[in-house]
């Protein structure tokens, strides 16, 4: 080999060893940080505590979002170092957590909102600890809180009371004797009033609308609506509604029933039933009727009452 050629070898071998890439440092099996989050169940649906896998001599760090005041850690003389800083809380276990059950670790926050403590279970392992893990906290303040059990409350307070008239009514006959054991019926009857003359329909209703009777009782009132075109493929089905007078509270919607699900080419009628009052205006009322998912409604203005 000349000298020329072999020149050209070594500043080959050089400038391919130059351009390679650097290996990098990170081992290729070195976990990710895991994330966890913790928030506030009932105590019915309460979860398992989340897993933290631990291992001898290798520490675990846990980084939460939320000021820590305190942490219980069971057989903590199992670990060489348990330290808590703020939201940092670092664990090293001992190699005696190898032969162990999984621990149970309980941090207690020092903010004062709900959940006031989150529980985690820790599992030992060999090898695959989980070097960082990152635990976000959905809190609740108390203010919250107690608005959301007022709100509860007077869900189960409603639903009681509808069970309570439920169980009464089926204990009662049918026909006009049941109504006027519960005096939904008195001296005056059944009212009822044609509304086509003056009633209007949202030029966007999902159903055209033919007719609008409204009924009035002692104590209910009821609106049944006659349908006689769909507008769209898919078949309608009442799902809810809302009667709002023009000044004043809306009505409490009873009850919306409808035989089947009005389909294109098939006159259809639903009725919609509301509590009636003594103080009760006739009208005029908007009545919006939705089917499910509070979509293609029927909306119907100036409905009045007897």
């Amino acid at each position: 080999m000349n000298a020329s050629a072999a020149v050209l070898l070594v500043h080959s071998l050089l400038t391919t060893q130059t351009a390679a890439p650097p290996l990098s440092t990170a081992a290729p099996w070195a976990p990710a940080a895991r994330r966890l989050t913790v928030g506030l169940q009932a105590p019915r649906f309460a979860a398992q505590p989340l897993e933290v896998r631990i291992s001898p001599g290798v520490g675990t760090l846990l980084l939460f979002d939320t000021p820590v005041a305190r942490a219980e850690l069971e057989n903590e003389q199992r670990f060489t170092r348990v330290r808590l800083a703020g939201d940092t809380l670092t664990l090293m276990p001992s190699a005696s957590v190898e032969d162990s059950e999984a621990l149970r670790l309980t941090v207690h926050f020092a903010d004062g909102a709900a959940p006031a403590s989150a529980t985690f279970r820790l599992v030992p392992h060999p090898t695959l600890a989980d070097r960082q893990v990152e635990i976000h906290r959905h809190a609740r303040s108390a203010d919250s809180l107690h608005a959301e059990l007022l709100e509860k409350e007077g869900e189960v307070r409603r639903l009681r009371e509808e069970l309570v008239r439920m169980e009464a009514a089926r204990s009662l006959p049918d026909g006009l004797t049941g109504m006027l054991a519960i005096r939904h019926l008195d001296k005056n009857g059944v009212r009822a009033r044609w509304n086509d003359e003056h009633l209007l329909r949202h030029p966007r209703n999902t159903l055209k609308v033919r007719t609008a009777t409204t009924y009035r009782a002692a104590a209910r009132v009821a609106v049944a609506v006659e349908c006689e075109e769909l507008r769209g493929g898919a078949p309608w089905e009442a799902r809810g509604a809302t009667l709002v007078p023009r000044e004043g509270a809306a009505l409490r919607v009873l009850r919306v029933w409808q035989e089947a699900p009005t389909a294109a080419g098939i006159p259809g009628q639903f009725i919609v039933e509301a509590e009636a009052t003594d103080t009760m205006s006739p009208g005029p009322y908007t009545l919006t009727v939705w089917a499910e998912g509070d979509k293609r409604s029927v909306i119907l203005g100036n409905v009045m009452f007897p």
